[in-house]
């Protein structure tokens, strides 16, 4: 079934400066239902102080091929920071109350708002922080998709990066509670989730005593980024280059030849950006295609791959990376280098990285 996307070869994009501060205001992937009045709990600034260790910049050893992963919709079958949240305050509130804050925030603070929801479930569900990570764990797969996972992590000329624009405290919980958080030889590069001890000593103030939640964007340890493809928090093509020249550095003579082909899967329209901008001749793009499953949120675990019941009932969408290529071709000219193939079920994505492999 594996189809490969043929784009007419133009001249080379003009270069990509993403290393300045940002100037953008860019929307957001996620667009949600009917707004709703309720009320919500205040964010809470993005800008607090960071564990120095996760900003760390080491060198990452050398591999022949870097496979990097998107986390959201591609290694889970569900976006996380919609799941939690409906875990403990349902799926209808979940959504009306972001649409609401985004609505009030704007479009660039989808992660002020996630932490508002996480925040609210605190207050209104009096969960602890350990079920929030209870609930990160039990977030759906694929099976065929945690299979390829295991495939790239026992070939030793292969290394293995997440970059995702969720947040670490979700995606750590469920790498850990489903074993496969060794996999990741080159690193996890995502927003970083922030616990927070908060007194209030003034009446007037709404947010109650305990541990608050807030999400620290995952640029900031770039000092922001000027890139006019993707939000504020997070540029894909920024961190790849970034993991690539950390991979560089490993060699004593830096031998661009040295540099690993990639392979990138992944399904968002932020997922393009890298595919045309840090991709080359001889990477491949493994860009999920199709429509997602209906009620993501009321799966738990391991999944077998969608079955036609699973598209019945409210849609959640279609996968965007493809389309989000094809404007870019349409409206800019630009087109990936790389090679391109669709996939929509773990065994055709385990297919297709069986088929990288042999390659190697």
């Amino acid at each position: 079934r594996h189809r490969r996307h043929f784009y007419t070869l133009l001249p080379p994009p003009p270069p990509h400066s993403l290393l300045t501060l940002p100037v953008l205001q860019s929307c957001t992937p996620h667009q949600y239902g009917v707004a709703a009045t309720m009320t919500v709990s205040p964010p809470i600034d993005p800008t607090v102080n960071v564990d120095p260790d996760k900003l760390t910049s080491k060198a990452l050893p050398p591999v022949d091929t870097l496979f990097v992963w998107d986390f959201d919709w591609t290694i889970v079958n569900c976006n996380s920071d919609e799941y939690i949240p409906a875990k403990f305050l349902g799926d209808a509130a979940t959504n009306q109350r972001l649409h609401q804050m985004m609505q009030t925030l704007g479009p660039t603070k989808w992660h002020e708002c996630v932490s508002s929801l996480i925040n609210s479930c605190m207050d209104e569900s009096e969960c602890s922080t350990q079920d929030i990570s209870e609930a990160a764990a039990s977030m759906p797969y694929l099976m065929d998709v945690r299979g390829s996972l295991e495939d790239v992590a026992n070939d030793m000329k292969c290394g293995q990066a997440i970059i995702s624009d969720g947040n670490d405290v979700f995606i750590d919980a469920f790498l850990k509670k489903n074993g496969v958080e060794h996999c990741f030889t080159h690193g996890i590069e995502t927003n970083l989730g922030n616990w927070e001890n908060v007194k209030n000593d003034d009446d007037t103030n709404t947010m109650k005593c305990g541990e608050k939640f807030s999400v620290v964007y995952q640029s900031s340890k770039y000092g922001g980024h000027s890139c006019n493809e993707c939000p504020p928090n997070l540029c894909k093509s920024q961190v790849l280059l970034n993991i690539m020249n950390r991979i560089d550095h490993s060699f004593p003579d830096n031998n661009e030849a040295k540099r690993p082909r990639i392979v990138y899967v992944g399904d968002g329209s932020n997922d393009a950006c890298p595919a045309l901008h840090v991709l080359k001749e001889g990477d491949v793009l493994l860009a999920r295609d199709g429509r997602k499953i209906s009620n993501p949120n009321s799966k738990t675990g391991s999944q077998e791959d969608t079955k036609p019941d699973d598209l019945v009932g409210k849609s959640t969408g279609a996968f965007p990376i493809l389309s989000t290529l094809k404007r870019a071709e349409a409206k800019r000219g630009l087109v990936p280098k790389c090679h391109v193939y669709d996939w929509n079920s773990g065994k055709e994505l385990r297919s297709l990285i069986r088929n990288v492999l042999d390659e190697t």
